[in-house]
């Protein structure tokens, strides 16, 4: 019984290792539920043009963070620094989405 507490004790900890390593390099963040957190950087140019209106056309350069929590896949869009919240949105597992300017 000990050399399995032993391996499991092991194991969570390569893990969570490799969640550290993951948060570095790509920007990645898992909490505690598990769920996925993930930022790119992108040119306005290159957003979908369903969200781009999301976007002030002064502002070049946007944060995409994206998520998912069980079967829904969210982002959130906000500027350089990722400080200021411009748009919410969600796509479910039928690949319905919806969009949320914020104010």
């Amino acid at each position: 019984m000990t050399g399995e507490v032993l391996i499991l004790i092991k194991f969570k900890a390569a893990k969570r290792a490799l969640i550290l390593e993951l948060e570095l390099v790509m920007d990645v963040i898992v909490d505690d539920e598990n769920t996925v957190y993930e930022t790119v950087r992108l040119e306005r140019e290159e957003l979908d043009s369903a969200v781009i209106d999301l976007v002030p056309s002064t502002q070049g350069i946007v944060c995409v963070t994206s998520f998912s929590v069980d079967d829904v896949i969210g982002f959130i869009i906000a500027d350089k620094q990722n400080k200021n919240a411009y748009g919410i949105g969600f796509i479910d597992y039928d690949n319905q989405s919806q969009f949320v300017k914020l104010s």
